[in-house]
Formats: C-alpha cells, structure tokens, sequence
C-alpha cells in the first residue's frame, strides 16, 4: 500500500497550486448526498492493487480528498499504466469527468468512469479525515471484508452519474414504515442546530429539519453522526429538497407536534438532492390556542400560538441548577381575546431574532409573531417557552396575521391585568382556602389565586436567613450563605466570602378564613410587607439591649390581622405522599372600599340566581 510520506505535511506557505488550483470544496459530502457535482477537482492520496488482479491492467483502489474529507474510490483498468508510469502518483490532482457513487464494501464508494490529470506535483492539502468510518478500518487493515472477484467488478459498468428529469414524489401523508421505495419533494421550513446526545449506548451528534410539501403536510427528517455532518451544511431553511431512502417510522408526538405521524431519519444509502423547480407548499398548518385558554393547559403540553407584540424585554443570564448558564429573553404578545403572555426566548439560537422584533417593536406600527411547538410553563402565571422543536415566524402571511394587523398597536402600560393570562385580577380570582384546596386536589399542577384571610400562626424560631449581598446578573444574589472558621460569609452561587451578610425573610405562616386553614411561605418583599420592618432590624433586635421589642413582640402584634393573598399553589410528592406548597407572592392590606363593592356584587348574584 502507498501512503503519504511522514515528511510530506501540508505546506504552511501559500504554494504555486494553493493559489491557482484549488480542490472542489465539499465535494465529497455533496456527492455522497447526491448532488451533482461536474468535474470536482480531487486530490489521490493513495492507491492499493486490487488482490485478486495481478496484471498490469489491474484495477486500483485509491482515496480521494477534498482537503476536508477522503473516501474510498475504484480506478478503472484503464489508468493503471499512469499509476504504472507516475502520471497518477501521490499528491496528483485530477478531476472526475464521469464517475458514479455506490455501495460497495458495506459503504459508499465512488467509482471513477473518466478522469483528467490537473497537476501532478502538489503538497498534500488540507488536513482531511475519512468520511465514513468504516473504510477508515480498512485501510488500516482492521475489520477488512473479504475481497473477491464478484465483488471488486461491481459497479465497473454502471452507467455514469444520470440526472432524472422525471421522479414520482409521493405526498408525504402516503408515505408508511413498510414502503421502501419513495421520493418526497418539499421546503424546508425549520432547521435545528447541530448538538452533542449521549446514551448509555452511544454518543454522537445530531440535528434535525422539518419539511413541508404542496398539500400542506409536514414531515420531520433526522440526521445521526456522519449522516449529520454530511447534510447539516446543505439544508437551508426556505429551500426545496427531494428526499428518498430513508428510514420511514412512527413520530414521538410527545417531542413531535407536526401534522403527520410518521417521522424520517436518514443514513448513509439517503439521498437529499437541492431542487430549482419550486412547488407551492402551503404555510397555515397552526392550530393556534387562544392565550385565555392557555391558562387551562397543563404544563409541558405543546402549543401554537400567534398574537402581536406587545413588549420585548432585554436578554439575561439564568443560571441552571447544573450550574450552567443560558440566555433568556421575554417577549410579550397580545392576541385576539384580550390576553397577554410571556413567550420566553431561551438560548443563543432565538437572541437574534429577539433583537430584530425589538427593532421593528419600535419603528412599525404592530408586528405579529407566531410561535410554533412551544411548551407550556408556569412562572408566575402561565408562559410559553421555546424549545429545540420551536419554530418563530414574524409576520407570517396567513389570515390570522391580517386579522390581528387590524387591531393596531398595542401599548403594554394600557393592558389591564386581568388580561394576563394565569394572573387574573383578584375580583376575577377570588376564592375561599377550602375551594383552593380543593382545586389543587384536582389539577395536581401549579393554581394562582387570591384569597382574603387572618394570619393565623407565624414561626419565630427560624423567620430568616443570611443571604449573600452581592451583585448577580445585575441583581442582588439572595443566595443563602454559609459562615466559616473566619467568621467569613461565603456564597456558593458567586463562589465569594464577605464579612457581612444581609437577611432575608422566610416566613412559614398559617393562614385562616371561615372555610379553612393552609399553610403557606412568604419570602423577604411579602414579608417586609407584612411585618412592616425589614429581614435585617427584626433579626438585630435579638442582640439589642436598648430597647424592650423583641422579634416575637412584633411578630404576635400582626397575628389575626386580615390581608389579601396571592398564594402560587403546587403539590408534589413526599414519601408516596401528595404534599401541597404553598407560597405568597403578593400580600396587599384590606381596602374596605373594595371589600364591600365584592360582597355586594356576591350578594347580587346570588339574589339573580334564587
């Protein structure tokens, strides 16, 4: 087997062939996706005698480089003599005027029909690696089928690459898990980025696009591994592809809300071909969920939405349990009934689109955004959040667009809160704790309610923590901190020690009204709000010896006090157990005024009623 010579590295200098002759830039992984390539410029990096053929028009096995990757391909008897002769010898750059690209040793194999020589003394260019692994194997001798004579003449008289004018596509709604032999034809209109997975089986790298074709059907195609890298670059969102050979099976609607059941991943017999003759797909296959029914889903459930932009916040910094760090940018839109909810924008994918619907949020007059395949959440009320399925459109041209353009503009400061969708005013919210209880019961997901109640019980022995005083993303940290041997304050979160930390409420409270008692959390602004004093003067009067109030003094002066409460209700499990938490996150004292307008209006309803 002829190889490289160790010595012969690729120059570091700009040489005679680097500046007038350049290789054909992916043409290995364009060919290989079945894409025509005319007359690629390749570079032999090496060349093995066929073992069965001993004569001097034996045929040759050679790889062939783009300077990015090399693959396997077959020499016809023809240009053995030029092997022979070093017409054809290391580092020769020729171009493939006929050539066809088939199975051949359990991988793709490019067999040359016709070729020209371009150059024959050229550095070695680039640092290529071999396109599929398998034939990496053998050239280093490892795993190396069994050669014989029926398999080496395969492919030697197949016609050159063939360009089909006519191909029958089948609509993507007729293809099944049981038929081989299809060809689909569509644009692309959503393409994920490249990512890393992990099984405890394998590793690799995946992305994956959803096509859509002229009777509005949507499909998702997948790519693994070599298959991913070979195609990733190809894709464009917009554009028109022809699929076949893949591997057609049934889609996991739980990551999958596209209109067909059936999901596409494609190996290395695929083929992905870019077509210039365009078809009209059709675009509006949303279902879109009004946002006041939103606040009915249940968490994680996948949904469409579309409504105009009301307000685009700036990006932040959210720091994972995991410690990792990720982008989070809120946006908020307004549809046709009246509500709004926050549509989170997370990760660098979306930051660019963010700041254009910023700008265009300024300069035109209403801009609509439409979000596909979004999963619903719960963060003080109802949001929607983007995931890797997630699909964003600013002013989509579908009827629902038109429909919302006509409302105009639409000012965040002007929306009444009871317009939020999972935070209704409290008129609207109003209920006793036996009724939220038993809400909850039923939903077993995050209820935000208001309640009128009497603090009932507060815990002294524990009503604060230290929390580290530092600055956070541009906000004050709150992380609990730990004392050292130095007397030292140290935060996990900002990994620094202070000398001083500041506290913060943590209240457990019993809250009570005439139908029944729950027990609920109340953290440092709800606090301050109750008791009236901060986390920190209360905790310092332990250790003041000049006055007589002591932090069980005023806590028992607020006990049987009436205010209202938005309580954030979740249950979770504990020991195989439901458990209920509780926790305030807004706390406001009685206005009597507003009170009695309430009763009123209770005591009339209940007289229609009778």
């Amino acid at each position: 087997m002829a190889s490289p010579a160790a010595s012969q590295q690729p120059s570091t200098e700009t040489s005679e062939v680097e500046q007038h002759l350049q290789l054909t830039p992916h043409a290995l992984l364009c060919i290989n996706a079945g894409d025509d390539v005319p007359s690629p410029l390749l570079q032999l990096l090496s060349f093995e005698k066929l073992i069965d053929d001993e004569n001097d028009n034996a045929r040759y096995k050679v790889v062939l480089s783009d300077a990015t990757h090399m693959q396997l391909a077959i020499l016809p008897p023809k240009y053995s003599g030029l092997l022979l002769s070093e017409t054809l010898k290391i580092g020769t750059i020729l171009s493939l005027t006929a050539y066809a690209c088939r199975n051949v040793w359990n991988s793709r194999t490019i067999i040359i029909f016709s070729l020209a020589v371009k150059f024959t003394n050229s550095p070695l260019l680039g640092k290529p690696r071999y396109l599929f692994k398998e034939q990496e194997q053998q050239m280093l001798g490892r795993d190396a089928p069994a050669t014989t004579k029926r398999s080496l003449k395969f492919g030697i008289h197949l016609p050159p690459v063939q360009h089909e004018s006519s191909v029958n596509i089948s609509p993507i709604k007729a293809l099944n898990p049981f038929q081989n032999k299809w060809t689909i034809k569509g644009r692309v209109t959503n393409k994920r980025k490249m990512h890393q997975y992990s099984t405890p089986k394998s590793t690799g790298q995946v992305f994956s696009f959803d096509m859509i074709d002229s009777e509005g059907t949507e499909i998702r195609i997948t790519c693994f591994g070599d298959v991913a890298e070979m195609h990733y670059h190809r894709v464009e969102p917009g554009t028109y592809y022809t699929v076949s050979k893949g591997c057609v099976k049934e889609a996991n609607t739980k990551w999958n809300k596209l209109n067909s059941h059936l999901e596409i991943t494609l190996d290395n017999n695929s083929i992905l071909k870019r077509c210039d003759d365009v078809v009209e797909c059709e675009a509006n296959n949303s279902q879109f969920t009004p946002i006041n029914e939103i606040t009915y889903c249940t968490n994680n459930t996948l949904v469409d939405v579309i409504g105009i932009v009301v307000a685009v916040g700036e990006p932040s910094l959210i720091r994972r349990k995991d410690g990792s760090e990720v982008t989070k940018r809120i946006v908020k839109i307004n549809d046709a009934s009246a509500f709004t909810i926050d549509v989170n924008l997370w990760g660098e994918t979306w930051q660019g689109l963010g700041e254009d619907l910023k700008s265009m949020h300024t300069t035109q007059a209403a801009v609509v955004l439409a979000v596909r395949n979004a999963r619903v959440g719960y963060f003080n009320g109802k949001v929607v959040n983007t995931t890797t399925a997630t699909t964003l459109n600013i002013n989509p041209s579908i009827p629902e667009t038109e429909t919302l353009m006509s409302r105009g503009k639409i000012s965040d400061a002007l929306l009444p809160q009871s317009c939020v969708a999972g935070q209704l005013n409290s008129q609207y919210s109003r209920m006793t704790i036996t009724a939220v209880l038993e809400r909850t019961s039923v939903l077993s997901e995050t209820v935000e309610t208001t309640i009128r109640a009497v603090v009932r019980i507060i815990k002294t022995d524990s009503f604060c923590y230290p929390a580290c005083p530092l600055k956070f993303n541009g906000k004050e940290c709150k992380k609990k901190c730990t004392q050292q041997s130095d007397n030292q304050w140290f935060c996990s979160r900002c990994q620094t020690a202070v000398p001083e930390c500041n506290y913060k409420y943590l209240l457990q409270m019993k809250l009570q009204d005439h139908t029944g008692a729950l027990w609920a959390t109340a953290f440092d602004e709800v606090g301050t709000n109750i008791l009236q004093i901060s986390a920190k003067e209360l905790y310092m009067l332990q250790y003041d010896l000049t006055t007589q109030k002591t932090p069980q003094s005023i806590i028992k002066h607020v006990l049987l006090s009436s205010f209202v409460f938005t309580l954030s209700i979740t249950t979770d499990m504990y020991n195989s157990e439901p458990r209920l938490k509780a926790t305030i996150t807004k706390v406001a004292r009685i206005d009597y005024q507003t009170e009695n307008a309430l009763l009123l209006a209770e005591i009339a309803q209940m007289t229609t009623t009778a």
